[in-house]
């Protein structure tokens, strides 16, 4: 019994000194992540442009400019205004959308930076408001809804393939002899819809106290891609760049991005009735090439 509890002290004396041999962990463990993948990376762009762009209606494509756009700018000095509206331009041309730049075209894009004197932004607009009296509801509530300095909405009109209007998007509303009728429309691919969704006008506010401290380039380029297609703002944290965290990002690109010009291009380039899933899976292959391109450049010797 005394050999026992002369053991027991033994052990017990032992463990502290076994304690302070053992090296104390001082710095963290550091976990080594590779890269994406271009397959992964492609999935992650697809889904946060399904995400950026504003989804259409069920059965339809998205909406886009047909024509070049005529810009217009308020709110600001005329030489400001005029730098602006001529780099939207710029943009557009550049982009695969087409400027129309007659001094008499009737302005299709419309950028205003609001006064103080407007209150804040959620005071500009109502559901009630004529500037939104022609979109549908869902619309109006995408515009309203629409939290920061700035709202912005597109008018869309849905035309069949060959280009003609459908009223309120229901083709049975052509009438022949007073009696509604559905047109004999085929589709061009079993894959694609048989209507298009075509921007017709786009309008941008942006408070002006908001725009203090960017560049008139910067202000441009954001335009540009609220204007060119259906869009809401992007919060900072993106997994990609893009001038659209413009307001949110404490350092906002100084111009449009590699993303920015790969999804407008890929947009304007697809067919008028390509399905979405289609359009986000080229924006993304776009951007994923790009990305991958730039990388090669900057370790090229």
């Amino acid at each position: 019994m005394r050999r026992f509890a002369g053991v027991l002290m033994a052990l017990t004396l032992a463990a502290p000194v076994a304690a302070q041999e053992a090296p104390a962990r001082t710095t963290p463990e550091i976990i080594v992540r590779p890269p994406p993948t271009e397959a992964e990376r492609h999935r992650e762009l697809r889904e946060f442009t399904r995400a950026v762009i504003r989804p259409p209606r069920l059965n339809q494509p998205v909406a886009k400019f047909a024509f070049p756009v005529c810009v217009t700018v308020l709110g600001l000095a005329p030489d400001d205004a005029a730098v602006i509206a001529e780099r939207i331009r710029a943009n557009a041309e550049a982009l695969g959308v087409g400027a129309d730049r007659s001094p008499t075209c009737v302005p299709t894009v419309r950028v205003a930076f609001m006064s103080p004197a407007a209150g804040p932004p959620e005071s500009w607009l109502t559901a009630e408001s004529p500037q939104l009296a022609h979109l549908v509801s869902y619309q109006r509530e995408r515009v309203l809804a629409e939290a920061g300095p700035v709202r912005a909405w597109n008018r869309i009109a849905v035309r069949d393939f060959e280009g003609r209007p459908l009223h309120h998007s229901d083709p049975s509303a052509w009438l022949y002899g007073g009696q509604p009728i559905r047109p004999e429309i085929e589709p061009f691919s079993a894959s694609d819809p048989i209507v298009t969704t075509e921007i017709t006008g786009a309008a941008v506010l942006i408070s002006r106290e908001a725009a203090h401290g960017f560049t008139l380039g910067q202000l441009a380029d954001y335009a540009t891609m609220r204007a060119l297609l259906g869009t809401g703002a992007v919060e900072a944290g993106a997994p990609v760049r893009t001038i659209l965290t413009l307001f949110d990002d404490p350092a906002p690109p100084a111009e449009l991005t590699v993303y920015d010009r790969a999804l407008v291009r890929e947009l304007y380039d697809a067919s008028r009735n390509a399905k979405p899933r289609r359009v986000y899976n080229d924006i993304a292959r776009a951007a994923v090439a790009a990305e991958r391109s730039g990388v090669r450049a900057k370790q090229a010797p």
